[in-house]
């Protein structure tokens, strides 16, 4: 267990990593941003040290990067200490982003974060990669005073989890907009659409396969239903596309022959 560990970063990942480190006696003793406010608002809500100068970093056994994966590599070379382990929290990218000295490792959360909305921290994944054996236990001695789920894995792997991450969450998000931007138009609530969705989640969290929870007209391949669908659109239209490139996906899944 490190016995100091600073935040680099304070968007939606560092507020939440934060909080569910604080909340299970982990000592983070700094919060660094380039933009002070933010730093101060994170840092503020814990009484804990906060800066905005990399000069200003604290000694610490664990720096976290939590910023977008465009600035990891930036920011990462300039942190002015070898005899540290520094991880990155993102999905994406590989450990060797981190341009320094010092040992490195990726601490990837698998969820999803906004800062209004609470989190079962507990039921989070975590997905570890280091160097080496030693800073591997020191991830995940830490990641587990969060959460019953970690697990090791290199970057191959935390790639195809970071994709499939995507496809369930931001795409179908991006679908519950459309459906959303439908309903609005249409002067229909999108809060009728809210059972089903759940629906369709529970029967996924309860162990139904997505193979076997899928129903709807593609899957029986209800042409004439689809060709409804698809008149209320307008041709070579986004939507049209979009719609015509799911059922088809859908339709071949289940009619292979076809």
């Amino acid at each position: 267990m490190p016995k100091k560990v600073v935040i680099i970063g304070a968007g939606n990942v560092a507020f939440h990593l934060t909080e569910a480190m604080l909340q299970n006696t982990v000592n983070v003793v700094q919060i660094f941003n380039r933009t002070l406010d933010n730093a101060r608002k994170l840092a503020g809500k814990y009484n804990i040290s906060f800066t905005d100068k990399i000069s200003e970093l604290e000694r610490a056994n664990v720096y976290i990067i939590c910023t977008s994966d465009k600035a990891i590599s930036e920011i990462s070379c300039h942190i002015p200490f070898e005899d540290c382990l520094v991880v990155h929290t993102s999905g994406s990218m590989p450990i060797s982003a981190l341009k320094g000295k010092y040992r490195k490792g990726g601490f990837y959360p698998f969820q999803t974060f906004s800062k209004k909305r609470a989190l079962k921290y507990d039921k989070i994944p975590f997905f570890i990669e280091t160097e080496n054996r030693e800073d591997e236990l020191t991830l995940f001695t830490l990641a587990r005073r969060i959460s019953g789920e970690v697990y090791k894995t290199d970057y191959e792997k935390r790639l195809q989890i970071h994709m499939s991450g995507v496809w369930v969450n931001n795409f179908t998000n991006h679908l519950y907009h459309i459906a959303h931007e439908i309903c609005e138009k249409h002067n229909i609530s999108f809060d009728n659409l809210k059972p089903l969705i759940k629906e369709s989640a529970d029967k996924i969290i309860e162990g139904i396969s997505p193979f076997e929870a899928q129903t709807g007209p593609a899957k029986r391949n209800d042409k004439h239903v689809v060709e409804k669908h698809l008149s209320l659109l307008e041709p070579d239209s986004r939507l049209y596309q979009i719609y015509s490139l799911i059922t088809d996906s859908i339709t071949k899944t289940y009619h292979d022959k076809l």
